[in-house]
Parts: structure tokens; sequence; C-alpha cells
């Protein structure tokens, strides 16, 4: 008989409380989905370790994220019961009024409990199944890759583990229950729906003044905000702001609703009209009341949608430019020195590296000199089949820095060229005290050979900028509009042309900097007074073998291999912090990046970003949305002798329903305009500072963003809308 009993409330349920059940789905299906990205490894033709990496790197942030989400989610879940508990109290007092014993009321709940979720895990862990196929091929689209073979793909993994999460709360919310209605008094059951929450009525003016008060306070943080520029998370200004834009907000919804009946009531002729002094007041009570959690609400909000937005922005800043940033098959790098630490600020400058090096690492120095710093030549040595199989062309480029000339010599005209324009350099004081960094003119031309680029041409008395960088393409194109003369060796040099486009290396982006293009007798003079690079380029591309990339990868790597094998050593202060295995040398490979490798790399970083936004970005706007949504339900159902009282008096139907309308609108928009305000202050000093700085549209993402929330929270108030009135229909048409 109980469980019979059980069976019908919670059809009963199903049909009344449609958010509850809605949130639950949409927790059990968006937690699996999301758990089971790392089984979708079988439905691609992962040819490389560095794609399996991706992958598995990806599975386990999502899997550490989804520890917090379950705790989210759990809290929602206990949240959500409770209004279904309070809302059936007069149900339960029946019950016992019956005959029954508070032990079998308790049993009741706990069938009801269990059935709920067994329901909810069936449906929502199909419906998560149906949408991790969606997820891959989202997948494949953020690969850049197809799905030759797709088949459905169930995870194991992702299917116990939201099994136990979701069973593990269920018991929690079985025993909540249980304990809740075992506690309960007849008498306080029979009258639930007489008692109501109590709400504090604040003066006005007080409530005047910290409103006042409230805005100035974000207004300060918003200042602190846009002086920190969102550059440094540690600067003391950030954390200022931080603070100032939570008690700013807390302070805004304490004293919204005293704020807004004092201005209201004096509007005699708008608060006098029709049901609008029963609106306000209802409005007013329950902001009171639920204020913390408003503001919790408008701050989850925020970091929802500043997530979901700059973390689409921070794809295409990361990964955006991967295929412009990686022209050639791979790029060989050598350190040549950086100074007797390790570090290129330990050396005493271009003049004084020769000695430095001769001195610390001579071998090194010795190699490199006799073969005149040819980076190609041990390889070719070393491997002569393996690279003449493996290279279809290559060409080298060697950096120089320039003694005794800095950057202030094109900053300084460029800045009196161009006043008032924002260089966007926020580290430019730096920059100007930095040498000079040149390259010759005849190895520059090979590069642009090597990408299909026309040469250029200079004069003796010429050089030519290069940057792609677009974090300097202001202070590149004001360089250009002054176009300084430089001295170089003695030698004066005038600036011609426009800024040169030319990536120099496979690189994660962009990365050719400021750099000065001259003419080879330039270079050859830096060498005759013994100025040695500061590191060299050799860009390769693969011949056409018939082999894969990755098999053309592994054979480069033999060939470095057979040049400097991992045991030879050499020298052990080389370039700090690397774990790459050439790293102990300065010359002739310290690094080898390879173009599938850089594209790999940055689709699983797209990979990983993307969906940590979406989940995160998803569980936290669904949360705070369905917290909105049960709170209303609670005021509807607590005022519907209310709502019953002013059909009584002569109110129709349509009064009534416009005053719930009104009532859920204002509840849902006023913490998200708030956040809203808040997301433009960010995202905005975020895309000045970063996201422009870079070229990053943020558009789509902000775009994309206010499509999710207009879907998900738009929804949850549109059903809100419509439970709420079906809650107070239902009393309307008791008579």
């Amino acid at each position: 008989m109980y469980l019979k009993l059980a069976l019908r409330n919670v059809r009963r349920s199903v049909r009344d409380y449609a958010i509850y059940f809605v949130t639950l789905l949409f927790g059990v299906a968006v937690f699996y989905a999301f758990n089971s990205i790392g089984s979708q490894q079988i439905l691609f033709d992962l040819q490389s370790s560095t794609s399996e990496r991706q992958f598995e790197t990806t599975a386990q942030f999502l899997g550490m994220f989804s520890v917090v989400v379950a705790f989210v989610l759990g809290f929602l879940i206990l949240y959500a019961n409770q209004f279904l508990i309070r809302r059936r109290k007069r149900e339960f007092g029946t019950y016992l009024v019956l005959g029954m014993s508070p032990g079998h009321v308790s049993r009741i709940v706990l069938y009801e409990t269990v059935l709920v979720g067994l329901v909810s895990l069936a449906v929502g862990l199909v419906a998560g199944m149906l949408l991790s196929q969606g997820l891959s091929f989202l997948t494949a689209m953020l690969f850049g890759t197809t799905m030759s073979n797709y088949q459905f793909v169930f995870s194991q993994d992702a299917f116990f583990t939201t099994l136990v999460c979701f069973a593990a709360i269920y018991v929690v919310v079985a025993l909540f229950n249980t304990i809740t209605v075992s506690r309960q008094k007849l008498i306080n059951l029979l009258h639930a729906e007489a008692q109501n929450q109590r709400t504090g009525v604040r003066n006005p003016w007080v409530c005047l003044v910290v409103f006042v008060a409230s805005l100035g306070v974000l207004a300060y943080a918003y200042q602190q905000l846009i002086e920190s520029g969102l550059v440094m998370l540690d600067d003391p200004r950030f954390f200022r702001a931080t603070v100032a834009m939570l008690a700013g907000s807390l302070l805004f919804f304490w004293s919204l609703a005293g704020f807004v009946v004092a201005v209201v009531t004096r509007l005699r002729s708008v608060y006098l009209k029709g049901l609008r002094m029963f609106t306000v007041r209802q409005i007013a009570s329950k902001i009171n009341t639920a204020f913390l959690s408003l503001w919790a609400v408008c701050v989850l909000l925020f970091f929802s949608i500043t997530v979901f937005s700059t973390g689409m922005g921070f794809v295409e800043v990361f990964v955006g430019g991967i295929e412009k940033a990686n022209p050639y098959s791979a790029t060989l790098t050598a350190a040549v020195w950086y100074g007797p630490d390790g570090d290129p600020r330990a050396s005493a400058g271009s003049a004084a590296r020769h000695d430095e090096m001769a001195a610390e690492a001579p071998e090194r120095l010795e190699a490199a000199e006799a073969a005149n710093w040819d980076m190609a030549l041990p390889l070719q040595e070393a491997a002569p089949e393996l690279w003449a199989e493996t290279i279809g062309e290559y060409a080298q480029i060697n950096e120089y820095l320039v003694p005794d000339s800095t950057y202030d010599e094109l900053i300084k005209p460029a800045e009196e060229a161009s006043p008032g324009v924002n260089l966007r350099m926020d580290d430019l004081e730096s920059i100007r005290s930095t040498e000079l960094g040149v390259v010759g003119l005849s190895e520059f031309n090979d590069l642009r050979a090597l990408q299909g680029q026309e040469p250029i041409a200079l004069e003796a008395s010429q050089y030519a900028l290069a940057n792609n960088m677009e974090i300097s393409a202001e202070l590149a194109r004001a360089v250009v509009k002054a176009a300084p003369a430089v001295a170089v060796q003695g030698q004066a040099l005038t600036l011609t042309g426009d800024v040169l486009d030319t990536q120099l290396e496979d690189n994660a982006m962009t990365s050719a900097g400021l750099i000065l293009v001259v003419p080879d007798t330039v270079i050859d003079s830096l060498v005759d007074e013994g100025i040695i690079p500061s590191r060299s380029l050799l860009d390769v591309n693969y011949a056409d073998n018939g082999k894969t990339v990755e098999e053309n990868d592994a054979a480069l790597q033999d060939i470095v291999a057979a040049a400097q094998p991992v045991d030879m050593g050499g020298f052990e202060k080389g370039a700090s912090g690397s774990s790459d295995q050439w790293a102990s040398l300065l010359w002739p490979v310290t690094r080898v990046i390879t173009a599938n490798d850089m594209a790999t790399q940055a689709a699983g970083l797209r990979l990983m970003i993307t969906y940590l936004a979406l989940y995160i970005g998803f569980i936290f706007l669904v949360s705070t949305a369905a917290i909105l949504a049960i709170q209303q339900l609670s005021q509807a159902s607590d005022s519907s002798q209310r709502y019953r009282t002013l059909w009584k008096l002569g109110c129709d139907r349509r009064m009534v329903f416009r005053s719930l309308l009104a009532q859920v609108l204002v509840y849902f928009l006023v913490p998200l305009g708030l956040a809203v305000c808040h997301v433009v202050c960010a995202v905005g000093v975020m895309a000045e500072s970063l996201f422009n700085a870079m070229g990053v549209s943020t558009f789509a993402p902000i775009m994309l963003a206010a499509g999710l929330t207009l879907v998900v929270y738009g929804g949850y108030m549109v059903v809100t809308y419509f439970a709420s009135r079906g809650i107070v229909k239902g009393v309307l048409q008791q008579g």
C-alpha cells in the first residue's frame, strides 16, 4: 500500500513540480556527458601520443571539476527537495490524522525519494548518453578532424561515477526527508499553509543611504578593475576590486527592497494603480528575506557568464592562429648562450656573450664556430641517409643583438609621430632598454622562400621591420610611420617599406616581434666584432617521401639523437626550466618543435578550455536559475491564500496573473541585470588589455554566452511563471 501511494505521489509530482525533475535530469545528463570525454578516443585515429595525452589531460581536468560540480548539484537537489517537502506538509499531516505513524509517513517519503532517484538517473543517463554523442562531433570539430568510423560510445567509467555520485546525493536526501518528516508535529503540519516567513521591515531612509553607498562601492570596484587591467591576478587593485564588488553587491540587494518601496510609494499615480501595491510588497518581502541568496545568485551568474565568454576568447588567444604560427614542418632551435646561470639577464650584454660562452661552455662554442654556426651540418653528418630521406628543404636564420643600441631608438620617434595612440604594450618601459634584435637579409629571404613569400630588397643603408605579433602591431605601425634611423656598428640605417609579416619559427603563436632585417654586410660587421647569435633557428620542410607526418616527426628526432644522443652530456646550465631532452645543449639543438605537435596541442587546449567553460558555465547557470525558480515557487505556494483573497475581492484572473508575471520577471532579472553590469566591466577590461591586443574578437563568445543564458536562464524563468501560475490557478479554482 505504501509503495502504491508513493507511486501515485511521484506521478503527481512529475506533473506539478517540473522544475525539480528538469534540474535532476540536467544534472545527471551533463555530469555523465562531460565525464565521458575520455572514452571518445576510440572514435578518432589518434596516431600520436600527444593526441592521447590531450584527451587524458582534458578528462583529468573535467574529473577534478566534477568534484566541485557534484557538491553544487548535491546542494541544489537538497535545496529543491526542501520545497517539495514544505509544500506537502499538510498532506503529511493528513496521513497522520488518518492513523499512520510517523514511521509510515517517513517510509512513504523514502519510497518516493528512491523512485524519483531511479527515474531521474535512468532518464538522465539516457539523455547524457545522447548528449555525449553530440559532444563527440564537437570534439571532432575542435580537433579539426572527422570520425571515419563513428560508433555509439558508452563510457563505463562515466556511468559508474555518475551512479555513485548521485546515489550518494539521493541517500543524503532520503535521510534528510525521513528526519524532517519524523520530527514534525501534527499541528504544524496541518497549519503549514497558514505559516508565513517573518519579514523584516527596514527603515527606508537607511536603505536609501545604503543603496547609494552600494553604488559608490561598485563604482570603486569597477575603477580598480579598469586600472588593474586584469593583467596580473596578484595585483592589489584586482583584490580590492573583487572585495568591493562582493561587498557592493551584497549592500545593493540588502537595501534594494527598502529603496524601491520608499521611491515607489511616493509615486501615487503609479503605486495605487491596479495591483501594483500588492506586487511591490510581494517583491519587497521576498527580496528582504532572500537578499543573501540573490547576492549569491548574482555572483554565480557573473562567474558563469564570464567564464563562458572569456573561455571561448582564451581559446582564440592561445590557438586561434595556429596555422599561421607554424608555416614549417618543424623548427630546431639552438639557445646558443643565455648567461652563466642559464638566464639571459645574467649576461653582461651582447658584446660579452662570446667570452662568457668560451669560459663556461668552450666545447659548444668550438663546435659551433667550426661549423660556422650551421646547425644542419652536424645533423647531416650524423645521419646522412635519414636526413636526405626526411628533409626536403630547409633554411636557417640567426638572430643577433646589437650592442649599444636599444629599442628606445625606435619607440621614442614612434611616440612623437603618433601622439595619443595607444601602443598597447604593458612592458614598454622594459622594451626601451632591450638591445635591438637583427637578422640578415639573405637568411630572412630564405625563410620567406620556404613559406612561398616573395623576397625583399634592401640597399646598403636601409633596414626593414618584421612583426606579426598582434600585441606589438600598433607599435610596429607607429615605427613605420616615424621611419626612424638607427645606427648599427656605426652604420646609419633608414627604415623602408611596410611591416613584414613573416613567421621565423614554428611556435604556439605568431612570435616575430619588432625584428630588424638588415643588409648582410651589417651582420658581417657584427660577426667581425665577435658577436655571436642570440639564438639560431633551423626551419625544415619534410620531403615528399610517402611517410606520414608522425613518421617524419619520429625520423627528425632520430636525426637529432644521432648527432647528440641523450647520454652525450653537455652544458648543464643551458636553457633554464626546459624539460626537453635536448635542453642540456646550447648548440646545435636545444629544442625541437613540429607543426604537427603544435596543432595537436592547440586542438587539445581548445578541447580542454571549451569543455571546462561549457561545463562550469552551464552547471552554475542551471544552479542559479533553479534556485530562483524554487524560491519563486515557494513564494507562490506561501502566498496562495493571498491570491485567493484578491480574487474574492473582485480581482479577475488576468490581474492576478499579471502581478505574478511581474514578480517572476523582477526576481529573475534584477540579479541578472547586476551580474551583466559586472560582466560588461570585467570582459571589457579583459578585451582591452588582452583580447584586442592579441587580435581576438570577443563578439562571438559574448553572443554565445548570451544565447546560453537566454536559453537556460530564460527557459527556467518561463517554466517558473507557468508553474507558479498553475499553483495560483489551483487555489482560485477552489472557489
